[in-house]
Order: structure tokens, then C-alpha cells, then sequence
């Protein structure tokens, strides 16, 4: 299996620990080479778009996906059970920067609403004398919807784009401002978001092949529109099911796709198990493009001595099914291949790094730490509970259960526990009656599904965390509390498989 850095450069082309196929002009000097700056640390988030955590090295992947990773895990501390609070990467950033829930902020479209005692994350760091600004890679990130409240800068490149193209705007941005004073920065890249296909040699790097027939990048670029075996096409899936409120991995919702799938002049193609088994191996083409990416972040930030002042935040905002369940989306389930995400921390200088973290954290527990790691009061309406602890060596028992909403439109909830996922679906997570339903449905009936050998009474001992959890929430905004979408962004999100932006 190939490696990031196995295409013959050879090893004086990575004068950066950080070893990368791009690095190699990069003029790198060793950490430290500046002076540190005194007070308070530079806080960097990198957010990698879709990426499972199960393709991580150091989170147990032996394909050798992600060598840069692996080598920044072994100076940071790293959380083994981190979940999203959405499958849609709006929400999921928007609950990162404010530390609440979706549906609190979530209007009538996919822009987030955030009322004025929602404080962000940048807007807390801006008081404490913090230089704000925001590289990510449009999309559902792109100004007209993402969270860009408390920045004093915040650029988007092209939508759905990568750390390649956002990575230098954080550079310049990175050396144009004021050295004496702290920065906090969030970087963004689409990485591995479809379409999984990337530049050589990475598109091909772990498929075996040596390239593509016309069908399979026809499934390659779409697969989102792959679903049990069938390319799908010019058909709206969404659409097809929740017309009746059914779900594509429901029985009722599949029944649906494959009497629509057999309508026509001309059925579905068929997408053989050796042709998914090479999408699954184009994302993992992706995932090691992401990972190079991230390897000339790093060293960028080593060439200018950033590293040793900096405390860096590496995360996914949620992941991707890739054949679970017969679908290549993010759009049906709550389960782990959707929602089980990648989150290190590297405190300055790499300190107590290589420690490995197992107690459950969520992404709204980021806002809290930073705050805490760099001596700010945290605003009263945060969701997220500190980690801090763990970053400080001592014991940290972490959460009993991460709760996760479903994406925009969605009737999905769950509780993932050490033990397992209690995910529920039923009325919309907008109801002010959700609480009481899912309080009063039986836990062994249809409303709930349980993971594989959950006990009966973590069973039921979820579904009292998730009663619990709903009873604390804000209620949604009104309905003309977001902004409408740019009609040339709608179409941008529809064709990239968002069939439910509004």
C-alpha cells in the first residue's frame, strides 16, 4: 500500500517532519526558529469536510491513509470517541462555534439563525483581544450560510473547494497580521466530500486499477445517487421518499426506489460490489489528498514558528456512509460512519501528546475548551461541557451519551454511548411535543432502532438522557429568522446532492 511521499521524490525533498509530495519548496525551518509570543496561545481549528473517522491511523486504520495525521496524533491529545451534532456541515460548524444544538438555531433555510445571547466562539476570543478570521471552502460554509458572525475576516474560495485553495488565503492572512497579538483562525477544506475524486496520483492511489470505464466515473461523481446496487441517476431520492415520509434505508423507502428504479424505457444501472468497492477506495484516495493538505499546513506553521504558541484543533464535522446500508450519503442514518469523527488536539509545544482519550466528547465541547485553555469566561448559553482535563493529564470520564439531530428536514435523534446508539425517528425535531413522544414510544417498537448487542437497559437509559436532553433545548427560531439562499448557491448544493436546501 502506498504512503503519502512514496513517488520517488526521495527523502531530502522533506526537510519538514511533516512529510508531504507538496512540501518540497516550502524553504521550511525548524520549530521555534521565531521567538514564542507571550500571553495567551494562537487557537487554529482545522475542519476536515467529511471525513470518517474509521480511516485514521491512529484511530485503528492499517491502510496507511494518513501518515501526517498519525505523526500529528503522537503530539497531540486525542479523543477516541468524538461525535458530530449533524450530518450537515453547516449545523455541524454553526454548533462548534456557538456550542448549541441544531435545531436552536436552525430556521427556516439552511442558514442558521443565532439570536443575540448566542455569543461565538469568535466573538468571545475577539474580546479577549483575538484576531478572527475564517479560510473555508464555500458550500454550506459559504458566506451567504455559514456562521461568519465574530469574524473580522472571513473569506470563502470556491465552492466545495479544498484545503488547496483555502490554504493559501489562511497563509496570507496568517502574515499579514499584527505578531504581538493572538489569532484565532478556522480552516476549512472539502476534501473529502464528493466528489471523492482527486488529482493523480491520488485518485488512483488505492484502487488497484490503473483507471476508470465511463460508468464508473459517471458513479464516482455521483454517489450520492447510488443507493442498493442501483446508479440512481437524474432521480431526485430524497424526493422519491419523503413525499410519503419514508426513508431510502427503510424497507418501505427501498420498496419505493426500486419500483420507481424499474418505471421507465431504460432501468437503473447496475453498480456491481467491485465498482463500490472502488468508490469506497476513491474516498480513501481523498482521505490521503486531505491528509497531504494538512501535512503543508503544518509545515507552513513550522516555517513561520507558529507551532510552538499555537494551539491547533484538528476535527471532521461529520463523516459518510459508503455502501452501509446500501447508500454512498450522509443523508439517512446517525450511525458511526456518519457521525464518529476525528478530533485531536495539539496544545503548544505538543505537550502530553500521544495521549488517547476514550471518554465520549461532542463538537459543541470544543467551544468551552478553547475558552478555558486560554483563561476567557465562558457566555452563560453554552451546550458544551470542557474537556479541558484531558488536556491537562487528569482523569476525564467524558459524557455519558453525545446526542446527534438529523440533517436539515430530518426526523432522526440518537444517543451514542461507550455501549452503543439509541436513534430515534419519528415527528420533526422542530416539535415542541418531541420530548413527551419520545418519552411515551415503547423502546422495543418502530420509533427506536438499537445498535447491534445494546443492552436492553442502556436502551432505555438512553432514551432517558435523549428525554432529558430535548427538555433543555431552546425552541427553533422563528421561520423568518435565516436568510433566503442565492439562487446560483441553491443549485449548487442541489447538484452536489443536498436535496433538501431550501
Amino acid at each position: 500500500m502506498h504512503t503519502v511521499g512514496s513517488f520517488g521524490f526521495g527523502p531530502t525533498a522533506f526537510r519538514s517532519r511533516w512529510a508531504s509530495v507538496f512540501v518540497l519548496a516550502a524553504g521550511l525551518c525548524v520549530v521555534g526558529c521565531d521567538t514564542p509570543r507571550e500571553g495567551p496561545p494562537n487557537v487554529l481549528i482545522v475542519s476536515l469536510d467529511t471525513f470518517r473517522a474509521d480511516r485514521v491511523g491512529t484511530l485503528g486504520n492499517a491502510d496507511g491513509l494518513t501518515p501526517n495525521l498519525d505523526r500529528f496524533a503522537a503530539e497531540s491529545v486525542v479523543f477516541t470517541h468524538a461525535y458530530s451534532q449533524s450530518t450537515v456541515t453547516g449545523p455541524s460548524h454553526t454548533s462548534m462555534l456557538t456550542s448549541r444544538y441544531p435545531t436552536e438555531f436552525t430556521g427556516s433555510t439552511r442558514a442558521p439563525a443565532l439570536s443575540k445571547e448566542m455569543y461565538t466562539l469568535p466573538e468571545v476570543l475577539g474580546k479577549y483581544g483575538y484576531q478572527t478570521a475564517a479560510r473555508v471552502a464555500g458550500g454550506d460554509l459559504n458566506p451567504a450560510l455559514g456562521p461568519t458572525r465574530g469574524f473580522s475576516s472571513y473569506e470563502s474560495s470556491v465552492d466545495f473547494g479544498s484545503l488547496w485553495h483555502t490554504l493559501p488565503m489562511a497563509t496570507t492572512w496568517l502574515d499579514s497580521i499584527d505578531s504581538a497579538k493572538p489569532f484565532f483562525l478556522l480552516l476549512h477544506g472539502y476534501d473529502t466530500h464528493t466528489t471523492y475524486l482527486k488529482p493523480t496520483p491520488y485518485g488512483l492511489l488505492h484502487t488497484g486499477v490503473d483507471g476508470f470505464t465511463r460508468a464508473q466515473e459517471d458513479e464516482i461523481n455521483a454517489t450520492e445517487r447510488v443507493m442498493d446496487g442501483l446508479h440512481h441517476r437524474n432521480l431526485d431520492l430524497l424526493t422519491a421518499v419523503t413525499v410519503s415520509e419514508l426513508y431510502p434505508r427503510s424497507a418501505q423507502g427501498k420498496a419505493k426506489l426500486a419500483e420507481m428504479a424499474s418505471e421507465g424505457p431504460m432501468p437503473f444501472p447496475k453498480v456491481s460490489p467491485e465498482d463500490q468497492e472502488i468508490i469506497r477506495k476513491v474516498y480513501d484516495g481523498a482521505v490521503s489528498y486531505a491528509d497531504a493538505m494538512f501535512g503543508v499546513m503544518l509545515a507552513r506553521l513550522e516555517k513561520r514558528g507558529l507551532l510552538d504558541d499555537t494551539l491547533i484543533v484538528l476535527m471532521g464535522d461529520h463523516g459518510e456512509a459508503l455502501g452501509e446500508y446500501g447508500l454512498f450519503h450522509r443523508c439517512c442514518s446517525l450511525e458511526d460512519d456518519v457521525t464518529h469523527v476525528p478530533l485531536m488536539v495539539r496544545l503548544p509545544g505538543g505537550e502530553y501528546g500521544g495521549e488517547r482519550v476514550d471518554g465520549v466528547v461532542e463538537l459543541v465541547d470544543i467551544y468551552p475548551t478553547i475558552l478555558e485553555q486560554v483563561g476567557a469566561m465562558p457566555p452563560v448559553h453554552m451546550r458544551g461541557q470542557s474537556f479541558g482535563a484531558a488536556l491537562r493529564g487528569e482523569p476525564f470520564t467524558g459524557r455519558r451519551a453525545a446526542m446527534t439531530q438529523g440533517g436539515l428536514g430530518s426526523r432522526l435523534l440518537s444517543a451514542r454511548s461507550l455501549k452503543g446508539r439509541l436513534t430515534y425517528t419519528g415527528i420533526p425535531l422542530t416539535s415542541p411535543d418531541l420530548a413527551s413522544v419520545v418519552e411515551a414510544m415503547r423502546i422495543d417498537g418502530p420509533a427506536f432502532e438499537h445498535t447491534a448487542g445494546l443492552p436492553e437497559d442502556e436502551a432505555v437509559a438512553l432514551r432517558t438522557e435523549l428525554v432529558r436532553w430535548l427538555r433543555t433545548l431552546a425552541p427553533p427560531p422563528g421561520e423568518s429568522a435565516a436568510a433566503a439562499i442565492p439562487d446560483a448557491l441553491l443549485q449548487t448544493l442541489r447538484a452536489k446532492g443536498y436535496w433538501d436546501a431550501q
